[in-house]
């Protein structure tokens, strides 16, 4: 099982250079467009946003990927005479590698944002350093007749606390992802995909039609029912987790089912 699930990666190596190829050239593009402009306009404020980005783009690509290979590579180990488990198995273990691939890339552009890109915004803003917060500049300034711990130019660090601005600082405002939601986004690759995957497997053409109707069955509930009661997350999340739960099951169930194709 482990020598044939090394045989399916290497079969799918091209998918990684995807992986690359999307969120290596989307960074590229945002980090030449951040610098020209710290380089033109000279701001004293920037962003980092590779945290929260990456991950959601590293997610969906490795949801369409997914999907492709619940409708390839699950079909074909199934006409090479593997088994219907075998062949969820492997293709399930294949999705979440590239999904956990997908994530770890994003992690890194991250990193390579945060300690590389944001000390070139500062000289190319013509800054003699940076700071990392979580707000922008503001401004602040002593009442008449009584005194003021901070005035000037503060901003909030990373710790919640007010700091004044030294002088010719650039500030970074600091937006990111908690740890669970990259979890999320893991889970939501990969059984997401074998949920769109599978029904297309199983109703071909027709699937398309029955994903539409997911799409926007809860866009028209929301007319039906209460704003109130649609927009309450505590009961949304529990009611969106257990149809996810349920299309999972479906899905496997579905796959374990399937018929050999020619």
């Amino acid at each position: 099982m482990l020598k044939l699930f090394q045989k399916l990666v290497k079969l799918n190596l091209d998918d990684l250079a995807l992986y690359l190829a999307v969120e290596g050239g989307l960074f590229l593009v945002i980090q030449i467009i951040i610098g020209c402009v710290m380089h033109f306009g000279r701001p004293d404020t920037s962003v980092t946003v590779s945290c929260i980005l990456f991950p959601i783009v590293g997610g969906f690509t490795a949801l369409v990927a997914g999907i492709s290979h619940v409708g390839v590579s699950f079909d074909q180990a199934l006409r090479f005479g593997q088994t219907r488990k075998r062949a969820l198995g492997l293709t399930l273990g294949l999705c979440a590698f590239e999904s956990a691939f997908a994530l770890a890339l994003g992690g890194a552009l991250a990193a390579v944002e945060r300690f590389l890109c944001v000390p070139l915004w500062a000289k190319l803003a013509g800054m003699n350093g940076w700071v990392m917060g979580g707000s922008g500049v503001m401004e602040f300034a002593a009442s008449p007749g009584h005194d003021a711990p901070i005035t000037g130019k503060v901003f909030e660090n990373m710790a919640g606390e007010l700091v004044s601005v030294p002088e010719k600082t650039l500030i970074i405002e600091a937006f990111t992802l908690d740890w669970y939601w990259w979890l999320l986004i893991f889970a939501l690759a990969v059984t997401g995909g074998l949920i769109v995957g599978a029904l297309l497997q199983r109703f071909g053409g027709k699937g398309g039609w029955i994903i539409w109707g997911i799409c926007v069955v809860p866009m028209l509930l929301s007319q039906i029912f209460p704003q109130k009661l649609v927009s309450s997350a505590e009961l949304m999340i529990p009611v969106l987790a257990v149809l996810f739960v349920a299309g999972f099951l479906w899905s496997v169930w579905s796959l374990l089912h399937a018929a050999v194709r020619a």
